[in-house]
């Protein structure tokens, strides 16, 4: 039986560690970082046949990408999925609830237990199947080396009075042991909630699923599910029925309530952290079938007891020679073989350990259960009868800063078996290569027709130290990168994936000295294009674009798309994020996707020694607005703040979080499993999108879709409208106000008016909205989603949303002077196709068209700018007008990456071309 090791992902500025484990039968995958969900797509793994998903932390590092993916896999139907996490695993699946929904594939979380069982030699494993058995090691840091820790001026964590004696963590696994924690559903009534709101989630759960749990736990679970469903049956939902967005049956009441504040039940008040020993199966020897016979084993049931580790005891007739007669002799024989006898030895389990320490002071609970623990220690063992029982293949060290050249790890590290392969990801040690390379290559290329508006992706080939530079550590230590296979049986040493490897071109043109160069065609497109480019300029008198941006309103204001798709990522598309920079203000930014901050780091860098940087830019963010709860608008929000919370020095102006009460509830339970900031001096302010209403209501509505939902003190509108109002100042807007769109679930889209005397209007999700169009006249720019062709509007209608035409024809009827559209269906991975087609002069229409012109990739010269958005693009709105004369070369940039990529085939419609018809 083979089975590997994959690494999906590694540390980079956009992900971060992800393994696959690998047999022919099934896959398990170890943390589901933010972009694992398009990892899978740039590296061309696939998911079919996953079976389990395994979280170190149940945090923004670790588990971001756990919404999406869960998504994705029951989209992909596969029949069931486990997920195991340490405690804190329930309480952030059940945090998702308001935008994770899915009723075909049943999950069942699993959290690891809190302390080990120390002295039992025979621990039981948390996952089991007929690959693996997985076991937990919880990981904490000692008391007094975290007391010990202290923040430098440069933000960097350091360790004083660090000692090497471990009786810290021996005190610490002491006092867990009282605890009596097992991976059930015991743990206590809030838990039992989680539980529910996961089913609530999940519902195919409960039609077979759910393990039969007869615990005094999964009895209250199973109670606290009757009581609230017969409370349902009396109408008791009626009132908190306004979030439908799936059409989930049967909500229960506390559905929309505040989670219970997480206790991790732990004498030490920390994130929880978990690392994995993987045991693969026991491969039987080999059946010696020559010496069989010569036994006069028989074939069938005595051979087969044989293979099952049964001694067999048999009767033979054997031959004694020709008697004086010439008769030949015979007798009956009873024989008793033993297994050993017939079949080979058989090879140990390979075994695999994920090991996860965010910094120094984790390193004594990590070290504590392979000494002190009969089992765990002979994993670490080079005793004789230990590596016969079993083979540990390798290592994944996922280390925070100042870990790896700690002597304590160190000496961990080499206690191993010396064959033993030691993968290290660690952010000081690994190079920051793109991960998303299909992406970045054709970025490349259209930074040659234009490198302001499509720059090139930071990145670094080079680490900030040499990991040889450490003395002291094992043999065979590699660097984690991605596509990374390492073989576990049969043994090898990791490799890197080729096929992977071919697909990167991005790296090794851009590490050459001779550059790219481009194909003929697109060449000659591209010079075309900025030819037409400057001679449109030169007809506005625009030779300088600073003339131009001296002149109109808001012209030097930067929009940047960071994630121009829909739903889920793609190669070339991440999901939903716009970047406003308002110079000498600060910036807003409009929906925070999945994957926001990676493309933010990729798009600025983090050089500290240029002026601008991603870190200037989260210095000077303001606002995050976020229009709707559906993830693919605002998953990447937590994470951000993470980042933004690890800021030094700390932030001297508040960033004020516009949105929904759920996405507001949401952030408020993932701050009980890591802090994000939200209560800090200039920390996160809460503004309700409905408290700045256009049409400035009295009051929130009180019932119906349109309603908060809850009553908690920081729902309070005045404040809301006071926060604002502290927001626009500081921001220098005249106002910022939401507007009710219509969508399948509440939907706002944002009015921004500067007193400088420009606006932008930000559709959201939504069908063609008349009121959008009754809140703002004469918007410098209008950001509205076009999902779909204008073909697919009945499909549209049913999903709440906008085909292109229509979005132009809202632009048009608000009279936007610059249209930007985005938010692209996954049928329109590369370029979105389109058609369009515009009146001249002031003659009427007729049946025949006579008076009208089809212009592909063009605009109407008559009203105004249309701009496609793209990943990356970096324009101010002087600028925008650009896009479409680059619009033929751009889409020979997209068709010859994927010539180059091989890429098998397109997605149903992707080469459809979007007819967009602006006379009607």
């Amino acid at each position: 039986m083979q089975w590997s090791a994959t690494v999906l992902s590694t540390i980079t500025s956009d992900t971060e560690p992800c393994i696959v484990v690998a047999f022919d039968s099934y896959k398990y995958l170890f943390n589901v970082s933010e972009n694992a969900n398009r990892a899978f797509l740039q590296s061309r793994r696939n998911w079919k046949r996953m079976k389990g998903l395994f979280l170190t932390r149940a945090s923004t590092e670790r588990a971001a990408g756990l919404p999406g993916l869960l998504m994705t896999f029951a989209d992909a139907t596969i029949p069931r999925l486990d997920v195991v996490g340490p405690p804190g695993l329930k309480h952030y699946m059940a945090s998702m609830r308001y935008y994770t929904y899915r009723d075909s594939m049943p999950v069942i979380p699993t959290e690891t237990p809190s302390s080990l069982p120390y002295p039992s030699s025979n621990p039981n494993p948390v996952f089991e199947d007929g690959n693996i058995s997985v076991f937990s090691i919880p990981v904490y840091p000692s008391e007094e080396i975290e007391d010990a820790i202290t923040t430098s001026e440069a933000g960097k964590r350091k360790l004083s009075g660090e000692s090497d004696d471990q009786r810290p963590a021996k005190r610490l696994h002491a006092d867990s042991k009282n605890l009596n924690l097992s991976n059930s559903t015991t743990l206590d009534e809030d838990n039992v909630l989680r539980s529910l709101m996961i089913d609530t989630m999940f519902p195919a759960r409960e039609r077979g699923g759910r393990k039969n749990d007869n615990s005094k736990g999964g009895k209250k679970q199973k109670q606290q599910a009757v009581k609230e469903t017969k409370e349902l049956g009396n109408g008791a939902a009626t009132a908190t029925a306004n979030v439908d967005e799936y059409r989930r049956a049967r909500l229960p009441p506390s559905f929309h309530s505040q989670l219970p504040k997480f206790d991790s039940k732990h004498p030490v008040p920390v994130p929880a952290t978990a690392s994995y020993v993987i045991v693969g199966p026991r491969v039987r020897g080999k059946f010696d079938a020559t010496k069989a016979k010569e036994l006069g084993i028989p074939n069938g049931d005595l051979r087969r007891k044989l293979t099952q580790g049964e001694s067999i005891t048999f009767t033979v007739t054997v031959d004694e020679g020709v008697d004086e007669e010439g008769k030949m002799k015979r007798r009956k024989e009873t024989r008793t073989v033993k297994p050993e006898e017939i079949i080979g030895a058989s090879d140990p389990p390979g075994v695999v350990l994920i090991l996860d320490i965010p910094t120094p002071a984790y390193i004594p609970s990590i070290i504590q259960p392979f000494v002190d623990s009969p089992f765990f220690k002979r994993f670490r063992s080079n005793a004789d009868e230990d590596l016969a029982e079993y083979a540990v293949r390798s290592v994944f060290h996922i280390c925070g800063e100042g870990v790896v050249e700690d002597e304590r790890y160190k000496a961990f590290m080499r206690g191993f078996w010396k064959d033993t392969h030691h993968v290290v990801a660690s952010p000081e040690y690994c190079p920051d290569p793109v991960t998303f390379t299909s992406a970045a290559y054709n970025q490349l290329r259209l930074s040659q027709l234009d490198p302001e508006i499509f720059p090139v992706p930071h990145f670094s080939l080079t680490p900030e130290k040499d990991i040889t530079s450490i003395t002291g550590l094992p043999p065979n230590v590699h660097l984690m990168s991605a596509n990374q296979v390492l073989s576990v049986r049969p043994p090898a040493a990791p490799a890197v994936d080729k096929e992977a490897e071919e697909l990167d071109r991005f790296h090794p043109v851009i590490s050459s000295s001779a550059g790219i160069s481009l194909p003929e065609d697109t060449q000659s497109r591209f010079e075309e294009a900025k030819k037409r480019v400057k001679v449109e300029a030169a007809k506005v008198g625009q030779h300088d674009v600073n003339v131009k941006a001296a002149e109109t309103p808001g012209a030097d204001v930067r929009i940047i798309t960071l994630g121009t798709g829909s739903a889920c990522p793609n190669k070339y598309r991440n999901v939903s994020s716009t970047l406003i920079m308002i110079p000498n203000y600060g910036n807003i930014l409009l929906d925070c996707g999945e994957g926001t901050w990676g493309q933010l780091t990729r798009h600025f860098g983090t050089d500290e020694g240029k002026e601008m940087n991603v870190w200037r830019v989260l210095e000077d963010l303001r606002c995050i607005y976020i229009s709707h709860v559906h993830g693919d608008h605002h998953i990447g929000v937590a994470r951000l703040l993470k980042k933004r919370k690890e800021f030094v020095p700390r932030p001297s102006e508040p960033l004020y979080l516009v949105t929904i009460r759920a996405v507001h509830l949401y952030l408020r339970e993932m701050s009980d499993l890591e802090d994000l900031g939200l209560f800090d001096e200039n920390g996160v302010v809460t503004v309700l999108s409905p408290a700045i209403h256009w049409r400035q209501y009295a009051s929130y509505p009180d019932s119906g879709i349109w309603q908060v939902g809850g009553d908690e003190p920081w729902l309070d509108i005045e404040l809301s409208r006071e926060n604002a109002r502290a927001m626009c100042q500081k921001l220098g807007l005249e106002a910022f106000s939401t507007v009710d769109v219509r969508h399948r679930t509440r939907c706002y889209g944002a009015v921004i008016r500067h007193r400088d005397g420009w606006s932008i209007v930000f559709s959201g999700d939504t069908v063609p909205s008349e009121t959008l169009v009754q809140a703002s006249q004469s918007p410098t720019v209008l950001i509205h989603e076009a999902t779909m062709a204008d073909d697919q509007e009945e499909l549209a209608a049913k999903k709440a949303h906008s085909t292109i035409g229509q979005a132009l024809d809202i632009g048009k009827r608000m009279n936007a002077k610059n249209i930007l559209l985005t938010h692209f269906s996954a049928r329109y991975p590369k370029i979105p196709k389109y058609k369009y087609k515009y009146k001249v002069g002031q003659v009427s229409s007729t049946a025949e068209g006579d008076n009208s012109q089809e212009v592909e990739y063009g605009f109407d010269p008559t009203n105004g700018v249309v701009a496609v958005a793209f990943d990356h693009a970096d324009m101010k709105i002087a600028d925008m007008w650009k896009v479409n004369y680059y619009l033929p070369a751009i889409e020979s940039s997209y068709q010859q990456t994927v010539v180059e990529e091989g890429e098998d085939g397109v997605l149903e419609g992707e080469n459809d071309v979007m007819e967009v018809d602006s006379t009607r």
